[in-house]
């Protein structure tokens, strides 16, 4: 009974709470395989081998690995579909975009080949996507018990019309959706609304956009051409854009005077961050690597802008809105930290297999502020979270100039048991071709989760599962000399 209560309260605040909360350490805390086309259709299983530019925002080490000179850029479509289930109730939402998955240079300083110790020195820069939060989904459900004016009238309790809150209840009042007050419990201010029982056709669109993106300097070294060492300063930049339309009609006309209402809660943010990355790469035997690498938190500075408006529409046609100020906060987000590690076989030129392990802590983000303490939301991030271990496993087969690739991955699920699902699968393949200055490499990447939404308090709402399908497809070119 303890733990169910307990999962509420935190759905509860998680909905409630328009910016600033878990949801935004969760969403910069997560990063997904987004880099080169060879990269991403072995599953992002490339942390042992290197040579490859993406490499540099998950262990740096592999850029000791690089012979010459590279430049090379990747070109990405993306084609996100969901599918939203309330009950009986079904709806499908689509959200294509065009980016550019990474480009980077890599420079390569040779040293004395016929001396034992370091062989190489290189350095490089460029930018690898982290994240793409392209997505729409539609929820339609018949609710006949409650509305999201009942979750306004449980927050407007006990207070009075000037004490409301001006981004939700108090524009639920300007509309007149709070129909009148009536005193309760020794005066207690209670709202009371023709939907307080529901008995309307909901609708609720979520639109997202924007993406995560990591400008990284990488500089690393080949000892022997039996260990490789790197390090590298990332500084991630991100762009998050939402758009909520909730939208309640008494397509029955059962609710007297009433004919519809739309609440629209409009969400941009904007955010810079840091972080450090250092990784080895060891082959103790010629067929055998092995990498381990270590990325520190990442320390976000972020700003929001959000503001809301509704309206009402009457039985006779006529309508009243209303809209909140326009919002805006600065504040901070710490994401976990991260381990990785690694290993490969490299059969000649003939064949790769590779496997890697990613561990962090999605418990450990937090949210502070010069002016906000954020200690109810850091203590929803520590009981909403937990730790998880993100899998990639791929394989090469060459026939030169030929390559064919294969590759999984599978990301854990961040949620405490009990709390939300949300596993994510990806598969990917494809195939390259490579001579000594040139390469071209084409990838297809197919990855799906599910987890479950509230339109509003659960309490009042039962929840909206959401399944996610990505496709994308990956090409990449590079020059070496």
């Amino acid at each position: 009974m303890k733990k169910r209560y307990l999962i509420a309260v935190i759905l509860v605040i998680s909905t409630m709470v328009s910016a600033q909360n878990s949801v935004d350490v969760l969403r910069y805390s997560q990063s997904f395989n987004g880099g080169s086309a060879r990269y991403m259709a072995m599953g992002g299983a490339f942390s042992a081998l290197g040579a490859d530019f993406s490499i540099l925002s998950t262990n740096p080490a592999g850029i000791g690995v690089y012979k010459k000179n590279e430049f090379s850029f990747s070109p990405s479509l993306y084609f996100s579909n969901t599918l939203s289930t309330t009950k009986d109730w079904q709806d499908e939402g689509r959200k294509n975009n065009f980016n550019m998955n990474n480009y980077g240079i890599v420079l390569v300083q040779k040293m004395n080949k016929d001396k034992a110790g370091w062989k190489s020195f290189q350095f490089g820069m460029g930018v690898n996507r982290l994240n793409n939060f392209n997505r729409e989904y539609n929820i339609v459900n018949h609710n006949q018990t409650s509305s999201l004016i009942t979750d306004y009238q449980d927050q407007a309790y006990g207070n009075y019309p000037d004490q409301l809150e001006a981004f939700t209840t108090d524009l639920a009042w300007k509309t007149y959706l709070f129909e009148d007050t009536t005193r309760v419990n020794g005066g207690v201010l209670a709202y009371t609304s023709a939907l307080n029982k529901g008995g309307a056709k909901q609708n609720e669109r979520v639109l997202e956009w924007g993406s995560v993106n990591e400008m990284v300097f990488a500089m690393g070294g080949s000892y022997n051409d039996k260990i490789y060492i790197g390090g590298a300063v990332g500084f991630p930049f991100a762009r998050y854009f939402q758009q909520i339309q909730h939208r309640e009609v008494d397509d029955m006309d059962t609710i007297t005077g009433f004919k519809s209402f739309t609440m629209n809660r409009y969400l941009e943010t904007h955010g810079n961050g840091v972080n450090f990355k250092l990784g080895v790469i060891v082959r103790p035997m010629s067929i055998l690597r092995l990498g381990f690498s270590f990325q520190s938190p990442t320390w976000y500075n972020m700003r929001d802008y959000w503001y809301n408006d509704m309206e009402q529409v009457f039985e006779n046609g006529t309508s009243v809105d209303a809209k909140s100020p326009n919002g805006n906060f600065d504040y901070q987000i710490s994401t976990p930290l991260k381990l990785n590690g690694s290993a490969a076989i490299v059969l000649g030129r003939f064949l790769i297999i590779s496997a890697e392990a990613e561990y962090l802590d999605y418990s450990s983000g937090f949210l502070s502020s010069r002016v906000y303490t954020f200690t109810d939301e850091n203590a929803v991030v520590r009981n909403k979270y937990t730790s998880t271990i993100n899998v990639k496993g791929g394989v090469e087969m060459r026939m030169r100039p030929m390559a064919f690739r294969v590759g999984a991955a599978y990301y854990g699920n961040p949620y405490r048991s009990g709390v939300n699902e949300s596993h994510k699968y990806q598969f990917s393949g494809g195939l390259g071709y490579r001579d000594r200055d040139f390469f071209f490499d084409l990838a297809y990447v197919y990855s799906m989760n599910s987890e479950d939404y509230y339109m509003y308090d659960p309490a009042f709402v039962s929840a909206s599962n959401i399944e996610n399908n990505v496709s994308q497809l990956v090409m990449s070119i590079g020059m070496k000399f």
